[in-house]
């Protein structure tokens, strides 16, 4: 008698906790109140604060792209009256472009990886609430009044898909408070400096003025290259060669630092963060969901299979 009104009584609760779900004005009193909508909102600005950040060195390294062609595109005009000019200048500035090309392939992995990030940030609301949790509170249900009529355990199911609706509502929030917060104490100063880095020698590189000359409107590049045609021994070229051999090993390391920030902060550390909270979820729970009904599955199915074979045993 005691556990038949445990029963209805937990009954009662789950219907109406699944009213709460499905019926549109409870769910937004009790699921999108002010403090759920604090949490997303400041997972999306954390997100999107990344989302600047990557934008920003992707447009960096579209600058310095730019001004490396530029300079090659350069080097062809003035190679007739050059020896070997070009082909030095060009060994220089290759591997800073290949770095830059490799960089702009990474930085378009990052912003997909945030893409993504703020499309989850959207639709685990979703996902936690309305379809795990209305299917965990109906398993639950189901399981207290059909336990005797189906073998797998539809209530320990139903509390494990509650529990896991939690963890998917807060967990990518979580993991981009987390991500954020290692950001700032981590990584912070390596992206602001090699930022600030790439930026002052894309300007050296732009505003570089090698001699006077009246042409003040015209670039650094296009003066050098009329001074050569004029006079090669104008320009010290050894030291041009050296100037930007050190520029272009400066630029190398900082893209190197952006590569290592932003597959750290957009790639490897919020998939880390994920599993992290989803292995714990699986330690808190005992098994994960799907293995486990599985293994029933295979025992109920194993069992009926071998229930004929054992009872024609017993008759012979």
């Amino acid at each position: 008698m005691l556990n038949d009104r445990r029963k209805i009584l937990t009954s009662l609760i789950l219907i109406v906790l699944l009213a709460v779900i499905v019926l549109a004005p409870l769910r937004s009193a009790v699921f999108e109140n002010p403090l759920f909508t604090r949490i997303d909102q400041t997972a999306t600005a954390q997100v999107e604060e990344s989302l600047t950040r990557a934008l920003a060195s992707f447009a960096l390294a579209r600058v310095t792209n730019g001004i490396i062609s530029v300079i090659q595109e350069s080097e062809v005009a003035v190679s007739p009256a050059g020896v070997g000019l070009n082909l030095a200048f060009g060994q220089i500035l290759d591997p800073l472009n290949d770095m830059v090309e490799r960089f702009s392939w990474v930085m378009l992995v990052a912003l997909t990886s945030l893409g993504v990030q703020r499309f989850l940030i959207e639709i685990s609301p979703w996902m936690g609430i309305e379809l795990l949790g209305s299917l965990g509170l109906l398993l639950w249900l189901a399981g207290l009044w059909l336990r005797f009529w189906v073998r797998i355990d539809l209530a320990s199911l139903g509390k494990r898909l509650l529990f896991l609706a939690i963890v998917v509502r807060f967990a990518v929030p979580l993991t981009a408070a987390l991500n954020q917060t290692t950001y700032e104490y981590f990584l912070a100063d390596s992206y602001t400096t090699a930022s600030s880095s790439i930026a002052e020698s894309n300007a050296e590189l732009q505003k570089v003025d090698t001699a006077p000359d009246s042409s003040a409107d015209k670039s650094w590049w296009q003066q050098f290259t009329l001074r050569f045609k004029q006079a090669e021994q104008i320009l010290d070229f050894g030291k041009i060669q050296t100037w930007m051999a050190e520029r272009s090993t400066r630029m190398i390391d900082n893209f190197l630092d952006l590569l290592v920030v932003f597959l750290l902060n957009t790639v490897i550390l919020p998939i880390a963060f994920l599993w992290g909270i989803f292995r714990l979820f699986k330690t808190l729970t005992g098994m994960a969901l799907l293995p486990q009904v599985e293994h029933n599955v295979a025992s109920r199915i194993s069992g009926s299979k071998s229930a004929p074979s054992s009872h024609r045993t017993k008759n012979t």
